[in-house]
């Protein structure tokens, strides 16, 4: 495939498109299949009921009545949020839904990933890179929102599973994993037995070495809020725990290149990649240790605003191995 070709594949996937708007317009599906009158989710489960019953339980049914997502609209521009969280929406105002409103308000249905690509089909990881891959929004000194970044992503998720493919060979789209076996509840990060399975944490004398198990994509994924803590105590209960390492992204407002207008990007990425393991040394005095995966940014929880029940999941937890004693070089005589 030629250097165009891929470049081209990537815009695809990252610019907004009426199929594929990015939040910043509501979703366009084209008609319906088969000659149906419309794509509502009571339609698609006459035919298709097992399949919308295992969706009702994943993340995508619920994505905008999700508890983190809902504090998130207190605090962003709510229109751009659930256009991408409910692309069929017609309210998108904050705050909580009537009792009697439809699927299309609450999450992502059958049509943002069934209905036809059209063109956008020749991008890979379509339907999934359509919503998983977009810029950071770019505003005037306003607050008003012109446009999404080009080359500052605030989710990378399929660039990331692109460069994992190009450097293993890999053949296996997103589904392989998220849906196995047209799995439609998916996986990810409201799944915690899947973020479990995921991670492996091994102590190595003095040190911690952690890595990811068949993972396509940096660790954590997906949302920069997200972030993950490496964290040790002297008791089991970690009420005072204490952090020896982050894997996350810094972000910062500034002016980028090729972008006259200053918005979010990410100055610092330390999250694992595909294949990478850290080793995490461990500090004398420190008998347990713990892995915890954040949904919200250490900003948000500070506040108070995010309980920490609500927002962060524990991944990994167990006792620690006494440490080897410290070499002591033995000393000179004069």
């Amino acid at each position: 495939m030629s250097v165009l070709v891929l470049f081209t594949c990537s815009l695809l996937a990252t610019a907004p498109t009426a199929r594929f708007p990015k939040g910043t317009a509501p979703m366009e599906p084209g008609p319906a299949p088969h000659g149906l009158p419309d794509w509502s989710v009571q339609r698609c489960a006459e035919c298709h009921a097992s399949q919308v019953e295992s969706w009702q339980h994943s993340g995508h049914a619920n994505a905008r009545m999700d508890d983190v997502f809902q504090m998130a609209l207190t605090e962003d521009r709510p229109g751009w949020c659930v256009q991408c969280h409910a692309p069929f929406a017609r309210n998108l105002e904050r705050g909580p839904l009537p009792k009697d409103s439809p699927p299309e308000e609450h999450g992502v249905t059958c049509a943002g990933c069934h209905a036809p690509l059209g063109d956008e089909a020749r991008a890979e990881g379509m339907p999934c890179a359509g919503c998983h891959q977009f810029g950071f929004p770019v505003v005037t000194s306003a607050g008003q929102q012109v446009r999404l970044s080009s080359t500052q992503l605030q989710q990378d998720t399929v660039g990331e599973w692109r460069r994992w493919r190009a450097q293993r060979g890999e053949t296996r789209h997103c589904t392989a994993c998220h849906m196995p076996r047209g799995d439609h509840g998916f996986g990810g990060t409201r799944r915690t037995e899947s973020l479990k399975a995921a991670l492996r944490v091994e102590q190595a004398g003095a040190a911690l070495r952690i890595s990811t198990r068949e993972v396509g994509h940096a660790f954590p994924t997906g949302d920069v809020m997200r972030w993950v803590s490496v964290e040790v105590s002297g008791e089991p209960l970690f009420e005072a725990p204490r952090t020896i390492a982050t894997f996350g992204r810094k972000l910062e407002v500034r002016v980028w290149p090729h972008e006259p207008l200053p918005h979010l990007g990410a100055v610092e990425d330390t999250r694992l990649l595909p294949g990478e393991t850290r080793s995490v040394p461990l500090p004398r005095g420190a008998r347990y240790a713990r892995v915890v995966y954040h949904l919200v940014s250490h900003e948000q929880e500070v506040s108070g605003l995010y309980p920490a029940g609500l927002s962060q999941l524990v991944l990994w937890a167990a006792p620690l191995q006494p440490l080897p004693p410290l070499h002591t070089p033995k000393g000179r005589k004069p």
